[in-house]
């Protein structure tokens, strides 16, 4: 009986599975307020609204992990919708490759400001927010921007599916097995966990973390636009504000899966867990008719309570840096 009660003890405090847990019990307490909740067509369509957000979540992650926050991803993730939504008609493909080229540009940009220069990266972050959601409105002409159906061709493949699994889903989930890899067992990968943890510490280890925090920003910036794409493919169309609401509920995600706002801490099996269950809470509280002013409320507590789930309190590092 003792021995029972340390295994459950040691289960309890294995954080992969208290999130598996509590994938389940969202899916059980939805279920119990809609039957619908786990129908197939729902969970389709749920699988289909993670992509965006898992998207950006994966760049997110590295980061977090390398103790700081990025801001900008919403605003970026806007302009990558209103670039591809103009430019598509004019340049065909190549709107794909310019849209990438501005989130590379932009997550560098990022990076040099907090690597280089030493700014805080939530300043640093918000200021190129700013610049960024400039950039949507400039591009769109501060209205939505609609993708013509003679160009659907170039975005259809958000709206494929793979018997029941959409497509877009599939390809996030196997760019998310190789970053699983460049995490585990790469320099980069192990540098990120190192400077989050102690950057002085991984610089005198031989870490450069100057080059490991702006490839972490780039990768972010990558993600940013790539999350743009996505939404753009879904909507059809660019929006100046299409991804306002991204930010929030994408750093709720990667945080409530587990990864630290400390740095060091978490990873990418996290954010999956922890967008599964975000994308089962909003998709949850639309079933049973709950507005989206109250779901902020629920989700801006979400990440107090994970934030104060993951700190450590034990000393007084700056949460973000």
């Amino acid at each position: 009986m003792t021995n029972r009660k340390i295994e459950l003890k040691r289960l309890f405090k294995n954080a992969i599975f208290v999130r598996l847990l509590a994938v389940g019990l969202i899916a059980l307490a939805f279920f119990s307020a809609n039957h619908n909740f786990l129908a197939l067509k729902n969970v389709r369509n749920l699988l289909s609204d993670m992509v965006p957000y898992f998207t950006m979540g994966m760049g997110v992650t590295f980061v977090l992990l390398v103790g700081s926050i990025d801001l900008s991803i919403g605003a970026m993730a806007s302009a990558a919708t209103c670039v591809m939504a103009v430019y598509l008609p004019k340049i065909g493909g190549w709107a794909f490759v310019v849209t990438i080229l501005m989130g590379l540009a932009g997550g560098a940009v990022n990076g040099f400001l907090v690597a280089k220069l030493k700014l805080p990266s939530f300043i640093a972050t918000l200021g190129t927010m700013s610049v960024w959601s400039s950039v949507a409105y400039l591009v769109s002409g501060s209205q939505a921007v609609q993708i013509m159906k003679e160009n659907w061709g170039y975005v259809n493949w958000m709206k494929t599916y793979v018997g029941n699994v959409s497509l877009a889903f599939l390809f996030c989930l196997l760019i998310w097995a190789v970053l699983y890899q460049i995490q585990r067992s790469t320099r980069f990968g192990k540098g990120c966990f190192a400077v989050g943890v102690n950057e002085r510490a991984a610089q005198i280890a031989g870490v450069d973390a100057v080059k490991v925090k702006v490839t972490a920003f780039t990768m972010c910036g990558f993600f940013a636009a790539l999350s743009g794409i996505t939404v753009a493919a879904k909507l059809r169309g660019g929006l100046p504000t299409a991804g306002d609401a991204m930010t929030m509920l994408v750093i709720a995600s990667v945080v409530l899966g587990g990864t630290s706002l400390e740095g060091g801490k978490g990873g990418l099996l996290s954010t999956l867990l922890g967008t599964m269950m975000i994308s089962m809470i909003q998709n949850g509280l639309n079933m049973v008719g709950i507005t989206s002013y109250y779901q902020d409320i629920v989700f801006g507590a979400l990440i107090v309570a994970a934030v104060f789930i993951s700190a450590d309190r034990s000393d007084r590092r700056t949460l973000v840096k």
